[in-house]
């Protein structure tokens, strides 16, 4: 018995020539049961779609919103539960020969309460071919997704500092914003310790968040991933992208976040 439906939707009810369709991987998940995000944490797999499209189509990579954690045990891993919508995008090409496009993926997961069990399914979505597309079913569910994607902003400042136990990462939030929460989800695996606490110290202009270091630790040049933060006027969510150095009390740019408040 499967304990997570998946299904191929997409954002408008068409397909337009030479445009960009944004499509995605809907996960529904009963009760109790969760899936992964890109970076599963200290157990699990990220869901994968291979892609048979006809000829011209090209798929980019698969897009994650902000995880969550679980905790099993000693072990931390990072993902979804209930729902979620893992979008794609498409390019069109140009010129299309017939009135609808069919659209294939062989998409895997795995799916985990107590026990995990791999899922694998081969779905198909046809789409006429108009003009102009109009917002299609699962619209709403797209525009709800995506607002809890890593983008861009640049009123938020980021440095990472390469300790013998730990990373500092050194954060700064606009003007009048204050970080109540923090918790940084890494991209590369095997450079935090999942396990442990992140702690938050505040410090002239911004926060200190202290990551400490997985025991089996890789070396980075780079600390990326994503930072969740709980403001007073919402949640932001920021893509990490910086160097490791010392933080000089000026910034590198953390690329991609949701303002504050506009949750």
């Amino acid at each position: 018995m499967r304990h997570v439906k998946v299904t191929l939707v997409a954002e408008t009810d068409s397909i337009q020539p030479g445009q960009t369709l944004v499509a995605g991987l809907r996960l529904q998940m009963d009760a109790g049961w969760h899936t992964y995000w890109r970076n599963p944490g200290d157990a699990g797999l990220p869901s994968k779609a291979k892609w048979e499209l006809p000829e011209g189509f090209v798929a980019g990579e698969l897009q994650w919103p902000r995880p969550i954690r679980f905790n099993t045990g000693p072990l931390v891993s990072y993902g979804y539960e209930h729902e979620v919508l893992l979008p794609v995008e498409i390019q069109v090409p140009a010129t299309l020969s017939s009135n609808e496009v069919r659209l294939t993926a062989r998409v895997s997961w795995l799916e985990c309460e107590e026990v995990c069990l791999p899922g694998k399914a081969d779905l198909a979505l046809t789409l006429p071919v108009r003009t102009n597309p109009a917002p299609g079913p699962a619209a709403p569910l797209f525009e709800k997704t995506r607002a809890q994607m890593p983008r861009k902003d640049p009123a938020w400042g980021a440095s990472a500092t390469s300790g013998e136990g730990s990373i500092a990462l050194a954060v700064k939030p606009p003007r009048g914003t204050t970080l109540e929460e923090a918790y940084f989800f890494p991209v590369t695996r095997r450079v935090i310790d999942y396990s442990k606490p992140q702690a938050l110290h505040p410090f002239d202009g911004g926060y200190r968040l202290e990551l400490p270091r997985h025991p089996r630790g890789k070396t980075v040049e780079k600390l990326e991933g994503v930072l969740v933060g709980r403001t007073a006027k919402g949640t932001a969510t920021l893509q990490v992208d910086v160097t490791l150095g010392a933080w000089s009390g000026g910034v590198g740019r953390l690329k991609d976040g949701d303002r504050p408040g506009s949750r």
